[in-house]
Parts: C-alpha cells; sequence; structure tokens
C-alpha cells in the first residue's frame, strides 16, 4: 500500500483581508497576521504580470485558463504599509542604476528620502525574480534594451518555446504566443526606422493604460555583422523543430546575422506561427513626386497625420488601416462603414478624416492635401465609402 506524507494545514476563516506574505516553494502563501491560519496559497506560475500600481501598492494579474468557466480570479493587489516588516523569506532588492536620459523612468525610487527600503519594493522585486526564473526552462533568445513607443519604455524580451517574458524596472510580463493574433513589420516615414508590432489578445497593462498592440522600434541601420552574429540558445536538433512549427516557410539559424528588425521578426514568425504583414501596395503622394523629381528616397508607404494630440503615421494596409506609433489605432476595412472627409477647399492646406466604424470612430487631423487624391482613389479601389470627397477641389 502506497502511504503518501501528508500535512495538515489550518485554514483561516474570519474574512480578515489583511496578513503576512510569505514564498514556499513555488507559491505565496498569505498568512493571518497572528499566524493563526492560511488565507489563501497563489502558485507563482499562474502570474502573469506583477507591477507597481502604487507607491505601497503591488497588482498581480493571472493568466486566464481556458475551460475553467467564466468565473475566475484575473488580479489581486497588496497594499503594503511603507512601514511593513516582510518576512525573511523576501530579501531586499539590489539598488539599480537611474536610467539613462532617452530612457523613460517607468517607475518610482525603490527607496525613501532617508534610504529605507519600502515593504512594497521588497515584495513587487522578490516576485518579479521568481516569475523571471520560470523554473528550469531556458530562454531560446535574450533581446535586451528594446525601444518600445507604445507602451513608451526600454524593455528585455525573453523568449521562451511557448511563451515570452517582457521585463522592466518595475513590471514583468509573461505573455502566451497563442494569444498573439498578428504581427506587423511597417516602414516608419522617417527612412529610418522600422516598427514591429505584436498585436493580443487579451491587453497588458503599463500602470493603468491596457495596450492591445505592442509596438517595437528598430533602426534599420542596426545591423549584426557576420563576425558578431545573434546567436540562439538551442541545439541544431531543437531548431530543426521550430522550423517545422511554420511549415518551412521561415528559417531560423543558430547563428543570424543581418539588420536586427528581420531578425527578430523571423524569431517571431517561427515562435508564433503568425504571418507578418507588411506594408502593402499604398504608396505616399509626396514620396512618388520626390521620385519624379528624381530623388533616391525610399518608399512611404504611410500618411503623416495626428490623432489624439498625438503625431505619427497612418498606414492604409491592403485589408485595414493602422496608425503607429502611439496610440496604436487599427481598423479593418471590413468593419469601416465610411470614411468622412472635413476642412477640404481649396485654400486648406490640410485636411481631416474620421474613419467611421460599426461601434466606434477614430478622428485624424492635419493630412496634407497632396494625399488627398491618392487615399479617395484607395479608398474606391477597397470599395469604402468616402463621405464628403470632392474630386479635384484639393489641386
Amino acid at each position: 500500500f502506497f502511504r503518501p506524507s501528508t500535512m495538515a494545514t489550518k485554514k483561516y476563516t474570519k474574512g480578515h483581508n489583511w496578513g503576512i506574505p510569505s514564498l514556499e516553494g513555488e507559491a505565496i502563501t498569505f498568512k493571518s497576521h497572528d499566524d493563526v491560519g492560511t488565507l489563501f496559497t497563489l502558485p507563482l506560475q499562474n502570474i502573469k504580470q506583477v507591477q507597481a500600481s502604487g507607491k505601497c501598492e503591488v497588482s498581480c494579474e493571472f493568466a486566464m485558463e481556458q475551460g475553467k468557466g467564466e468565473n475566475c480570479v484575473t488580479e489581486i493587489r497588496f497594499h503594503v504599509p511603507s512601514d511593513a516588516t516582510l518576512m525573511g523569506s523576501f530579501p531586499a532588492p539590489k539598488k539599480k542604476d537611474k536610467p539613462s536620459d532617452d530612457q523613460e523612468d517607468d517607475s518610482d525610487d525603490e527607496s525613501s528620502d532617508d534610504g529605507r527600503i519600502d515593504g512594497a519594493s521588497i515584495l513587487l522585486n522578490t516576485l518579479k525574480s521568481k516569475c523571471d526564473e520560470d523554473g528550469t526552462t531556458q530562454a531560446i533568445a535574450h533581446l535586451d534594451d528594446i525601444l518600445l513607443m507604445a507602451p513608451k519604455a526600454r524593455l528585455d524580451f525573453d523568449l521562451y518555446d511557448t511563451f515570452m517574458r517582457i521585463r522592466g524596472r518595475k513590471q514583468s510580463w509573461r505573455i502566451e504566443y497563442q494569444s498573439i493574433t498578428q504581427t506587423f513589420l511597417l516602414p516608419a516615414p522617417d527612412g529610418v526606422h522600422r516598427y514591429f508590432v505584436i498585436a493580443l489578445q487579451t491587453p497588458i497593462k503599463h500602470g493603468q493604460t491596457p495596450y492591445s498592440h505592442l509596438v517595437l522600434s528598430f533602426d534599420e541601420h542596426k545591423v549584426m555583422e557576420e563576425e558578431a552574429p545573434f546567436k540562439l540558445n538551442c541545439t541544431e536538433e531543437e531548431i530543426e523543430d521550430l522550423n517545422k512549427r511554420d511549415g518551412g516557410k521561415a528559417k531560423i539559424q543558430q547563428e543570424m546575422s543581418g539588420p536586427i528588425y528581420e531578425i527578430v521578426a523571423k524569431l517571431f514568425k517561427v515562435l508564433t506561427s503568425c504571418k507578418i504583414i507588411g506594408p502593402g501596395k499604398f504608396e505616399s503622394c509626396v514620396s512618388k513626386q520626390r521620385k519624379k523629381e528624381g530623388q533616391d528616397v525610399p518608399t512611404v508607404h504611410s500618411i503623416t497625420c495626428s490623432t489624439k494630440q498625438s503625431s505619427g503615421a497612418l498606414f492604409p494596409l491592403e485589408k485595414s488601416f493602422f496608425f503607429l506609433p502611439k496610440p496604436a489605432v487599427y481598423c479593418r476595412n471590413d468593419e469601416i462603414v465610411k470614411v468622412k472627409f472635413s476642412k477640404i477647399g481649396v485654400l486648406e492646406r490640410y485636411f481631416d478624416i474620421s474613419i467611421v466604424c460599426k461601434d466606434t470612430s477614430y478622428e485624424f487631423q492635419s493630412l496634407d492635401k497632396k494625399e488627398y487624391e491618392g487615399l479617395v482613389e484607395w479608398l474606391g479601389d477597397k470599395q469604402i465609402k468616402a463621405e464628403g470627397a470632392k474630386a479635384g477641389i484639393m489641386r
């Protein structure tokens, strides 16, 4: 007969919501303040995101389990008073260097004015370090100090077999590849940068702002040379198995050279099996005019404009419109009811449009009038109604 070892655990049922957290193996246990019993236990592997929600708050979001019904815990917040003393299983975090001038400081300082490290920072850093370990699994690739335009930060990416871990100074996200719905690789209108966009089924939170699209920005001239290539932490057999996911269409190697944005796009294509959507056939009229003048310039596939007081570029893609970089606004052509034009006239230098969808609408301002006829023609080819458009009036 089997004689499994058992241990009795007393549950605390008085309804209190304050107590003492402690790390026990691969879980965090929340015990009553008088150490009489356990309120609850949270497996660390279920934590999808952990971040600071305030000076004394730590927020944990959990992965939604498929087939577990509609009622489940998705988020829990711990309020840690500044004078709280955590148990010995929570070591004090190491001091970190302040971010550089071009890096956004997305968190508060970990210590108070008198140099004391507060309890919330200790809890946050401990949970982050434990979640980042991800058991014994080794990351396939590391992407360090990647510039994100939305959310605005510099973050590190660890790519695993079935998920990726994104780490910042005071936040950490775990994103399953199956929750990535689309990926885009689009050229910025400045001709110097490339946007790699990751569309998420479940938005992540940066502070209190949810983000459904992660917009990564890469310098086109940043290249991994053959003498110092980008290396993967995989054997040849493991790489061969990964290449089979996409039907062999995209190939990765143990050592890869070339533009960094191409390497990143190829990695995500293999790991997520998502098709990478490119800019399509639309070309800016300003770009066409410069080529006619004999200028050697790259093709511009977007229209410079602004929305919600943020300037950016509107990409008319083959099956959708996409505004980048921030806020990322995406609308599919089959959801568009019409595109309304306003402020059009002979004396106007710019015009505005409103993309009206079935459930909402998006406003874009300050489009160059040279782009007017090309945009109207594009809408006609896609069989999208252009309301207020008048032929020849913007010449």
